[in-house]
């Protein structure tokens, strides 16, 4: 339940009725949002005003939905919180309806009740992005690069301009 409304909704009845939808899901409730990250920890809040022009026709629903979760930075592998935040603006038709608008990408197709999460769930994996990181200056692979260690590797190996020479001298040796 979202502050008393039911996880089914009927976009086209919300719009027809001009409602607004706002509170919290869980992420736990989202599959497929939940699997690409650390934890299923966290919630998702939602703003949703449902629309319904008279005078075109058109129902809408915009509004914004925001979610803080953890996943793993692809750089380091080490844990980070990532902030989702999504503005949606979709036309919501019925399957047949208006046909020249399905081109604008920006459409929902309607034929039957949906669930509210597979909707946000949609959206925010819209907005996640494709390999999430921490930013580069304070991430622990930046840290680990700029060790004492690494620096004293990398003067090393610049002063042997031929990398595979030690292969060679143990090659050399074993004759």
């Amino acid at each position: 339940m979202l502050g008393g409304w039911s996880s089914i909704i009927d976009p086209i009845q919300l719009a027809e009725k001009g409602a607004r939808l706002s509170g919290e899901l869980p992420v736990k409730g989202m599959a497929r949002l939940a699997q690409m990250c650390r934890d299923a920890e966290g919630s998702v809040r939602i703003d949703l005003q449902f629309e319904h022009d008279p005078s075109d026709g058109l129902r809408t629903v915009n509004g914004t939905i925001d979610a803080r979760i953890n996943v793993t930075c692809q750089r380091c592998m080490q844990p980070m919180s990532l902030s989702l935040s999504t503005r949606p603006h979709l036309l919501l038709l019925r399957t047949g309806e208006r046909d020249e608008l399905m081109e604008s990408g920006s459409a929902l197709t309607v034929e039957r009740p949906i669930t509210l999460g597979s909707l946000v769930e949609d959206e925010l994996l819209l907005s996640m992005p494709m390999v999430p990181m921490h930013p580069v200056e304070s991430c622990h692979a930046h840290a680990a690069r700029e060790s004492p260690r690494q620096t004293e590797f990398e003067s090393n190996a610049n002063k042997d301009a031929r990398p595979f020479s030690v292969l060679a001298a143990l090659k050399n040796a074993k004759r």
